[in-house]
Formats: C-alpha cells, sequence, structure tokens
C-alpha cells in the first residue's frame, strides 16, 4: 500500500567551530512498504546552503521504535551534505518521542560538520494529518510548488 505525506522539522545545528545556525527541511514522505519511504523536499541549512532541494529515505522499525531520517542535499560549494538522524517514540515520553529528532550533518565522507535537534511544531498538526488522506491535500501542493520553484532557481543561478 502506498502511502504519502508531508512533514516539516525545524531546529538547529551547531557547527564544531562556531555558533548555532537555522536547519529546517519540509518533505514528502511516499511509500511505505516494509516501513520504508521516499522524502523529496527543500531543506535550508544554515551557512551550507540558503535552500535547496533534497532527497532521502525515512525507514519506521518497531522494535527498536525508530523513526530514522536520511536527507541529502548538496551544499552552495557543491558538496554533497547529509542530515541524518532518528526519533525514538518511547510509551513514557510519546510527545517528545515524535516531534524531537536528533541529527547529524555529514558530508559525503562521513565526516560529521555539525550536531543539533530539529522539533516537529504542534501547531502543524492538523496540516500534517490532513496530508495523511489519500487526495493530495494543500500540503503537498505547496511543497511540491516550492521544491519546483527552488529547483528552477538552482538551473537560473548556475
Amino acid at each position: 500500500m502506498n502511502i504519502a505525506f508531508v512533514e516539516t522539522m525545524r531546529g538547529f545545528i551547531t557547527p564544531k567551530s562556531g555558533p548555532s545556525t537555522p536547519v529546517d527541511f519540509n518533505v514528502r514522505a511516499s511509500g511505505g512498504a516494509g516501513g520504508r519511504f521516499t522524502l523529496t523536499g527543500v531543506v535550508h541549512a544554515g551557512p551550507w546552503i540558503d535552500e535547496t532541494t533534497c532527497e532521502g529515505t525515512l525507514h519506521l522499525s518497531a522494535i527498536p521504535a525508530r523513526l530514522a531520517y536520511d536527507v541529502r542535499f548538496n551544499a552552495a560549494d557543491g558538496r554533497a551534505l547529509r542530515l541524518h538522524g532518528a526519533k525514538k517514540p518511547s510509551l513514557f515520553s510519546p510527545i517528545k518521542g515524535m516531534t524531537v529528532l536528533p541529527i547529524a550533518l555529514s558530508d559525503d565522507t562521513g565526516a560529521v560538520l555539525a550536531e543539533g535537534e530539529l522539533r516537529f511544531d504542534l501547531t502543524e498538526l492538523p496540516g500534517f494529518l490532513a496530508s495523511w488522506l489519500p487526495r493530495p491535500s494543500r500540503a503537498h501542493r505547496q511543497l511540491e510548488a516550492r521544491r519546483v520553484a527552488v529547483a528552477r532557481q538552482q538551473l537560473v543561478s548556475e
């Protein structure tokens, strides 16, 4: 069965040297077979890139309970970068477990450039839940329009 939804995570990462910087991603997850989803969308990652398209994966597992995100994109200097981390749902802390994503930003060699934490804003819960409906929701259309606009801008600036 194919499932699709839209999710936004926002927060801050701290480079090995330097102050914390904002980071966020807005992705459409599609798939669901075996707990595996394909991610497409846009990412903003502080000094590495203002905004760019991204792709990745989301893997859900029940034992241990994990939602593992892997979001890949290119920095302004052309380097391949990766935001990765996992939510760890818990019966003892269900809201934190589903809304907090500890992350690392790595380059293509695997070297960690920065670490931080992203959060799902619960005020966005109605839109998130609506994005699960079988028909394309406003969230899906808005994300696709933003992703296309960012991709076009990248072509113009090249």
